[in-house]
């Protein structure tokens, strides 16, 4: 009577099962077991498992929380992910919801020898929360099903994005990392020539598990943070790039990186012709696109029409009546759409950009804050000239919360 086994891997992701195997042993046959599975502190299932494996008295059962965990985790139609912090002002929280924290506990219940209906054996195998996690992030095929390069030293931020990640000083981002054992973020600015400028310090609390972390990590966001140890002034006209790293600070300047380095180069921006799109990428956390080469807006209407008798003024001389509608239109729906296109780029900015393409939460940057949208048609274009791979993106954006009369 006791845990089996564990799921491979800790933190979990949703691509991969979430498997807890169990094995009893009991002089009458078992029928079954009853699992409740917890995520973050609440129960969100109950479901009945017969013995995968039996040599009695031996029975061995499989509890895959894979699908609780996914739904549980799953992007809310009238909720925003909160891992898409504010809009030019200052980010610096956890991000739970991308997040979970897992229990359960197994019952057993045998053939009572007396009337052969199931009877609990009084068994009760757990797992305790703060014991395994499981993050929203999905892997691919060819990408192996460990999250170790965003958990172990020098940690990935959760993001595939370009690095360095060219950021208009207008544009907003958020960044995500783990953060276990992470104390504080160093922020550092440098000139055109990588001489640096400024350094600030900024505290953060610990944490005891690998709950997401997100900062606001562009300039208009950055700029309103209250550094505890040293300081940043964006607006000095010298600054040409700027840094971020996670890792254990000691006040006031002690530092030792945890993740890797992220760098922003900052460079100019075209609002006629540009379009920043935030979305949920493939590791379940934020992350943002700038179309610039081509962007086109147009106002598509979408409706249907009905037909009534036209009625007919009979003492008119002739009789008439310019004033019938004998066609009309209803359910009508206006909506925004954007046409964008991208730069050439390379075969792994091409990969990052392809994230978006099959996101389940998208927002386009806008003066009013993130307005949702969703992505309706979306190409690659991979070329290979002189061992060079190419790659051009077009899109198609809809803003989704269109106009509905009638």
């Amino acid at each position: 009577m006791a845990l089996l086994a564990a799921p491979t891997y800790n933190p979990a992701n949703i691509s991969n099962p979430v498997q807890f195997v169990f094995q009893v042993a009991n002089a009458n046959p078992l029928l079954y077991a009853n699992a409740q599975l917890f995520v973050n502190g609440a129960a969100v299932s109950e479901i009945q498992l017969t013995p995968e494996t039996a040599a009695p008295p031996v029975y061995t059962f499989i509890v895959d929380m894979n699908g609780a965990i996914a739904d549980s985790l799953a992007p809310q139609a009238q909720v925003k992910t909160s891992s898409f912090g504010t809009l030019n002002a200052v980010t610096y929280q956890n991000s739970p919801d991308s997040f979970a924290d897992l229990a359960l506990t197994v019952v057993y219940f045998e053939a009572d020898p007396v009337t052969g209906k199931p009877s609990n054996i009084g068994v009760t195998d757990t797992v305790p929360f703060g014991t395994y996690e499981a993050l929203n992030a999905t892997v691919q095929r060819t990408e192996s099903l460990s999250l170790d390069p965003y958990l172990i030293a020098p940690r990935q931020f959760y993001t595939n994005s370009p690095n360095p990640y060219n950021i208009c000083s207008t544009e907003n981002y958020f960044l995500s990392f783990a953060p276990l054992s992470v104390t504080g973020i160093r922020v550092q600015t440098f000139d055109a020539s990588g001489v640096l400028i400024d350094t600030g310090y900024k505290v953060k609390a610990s944490q005891t598990t690998q709950e997401p972390f997100t900062i606001g990590a562009g300039v208009p966001q950055l700029s309103g943070l209250t550094y505890d140890s040293g300081a940043v002034n964006f607006g000095n006209p010298n600054v040409a790039s700027y840094t971020i790293t996670a890792g254990i600070l000691i006040l006031p300047s002690t530092f030792f990186n945890v993740t890797e380095t992220k760098t922003f180069k900052l460079v100019e921006c075209c609002e006629r012709t540009s379009l920043r799109v935030h979305f949920l990428n493939r590791l379940g956390l934020s992350d943002a696109f700038t179309f610039t080469a081509s962007k086109i807006e147009q106002e598509e209407n979408n409706s249907k029409r009905g037909r009534v008798p036209l009625s007919w003024d009979y003492t008119a001389s002739p009789p008439t009546n310019i004033y019938d509608r004998g066609a009309f239109k209803l359910d009508i729906i206006n909506k925004t759409v954007y046409q964008v296109e991208s730069k050439i780029y390379s075969k792994a900015e091409g990969a990052f950009i392809a994230e978006l393409f099959s996101s389940p939460e998208t927002y386009i940057e806008t003066a009013g804050g993130l307005l949702p949208c969703i992505v309706k048609n979306a190409s690659i274009t991979t070329g290979d000239s002189l061992n060079l791979t190419t790659v051009k993106a077009t899109i198609e954006i809809a803003v989704n919360n269109s106009i509905q009369q009638y």
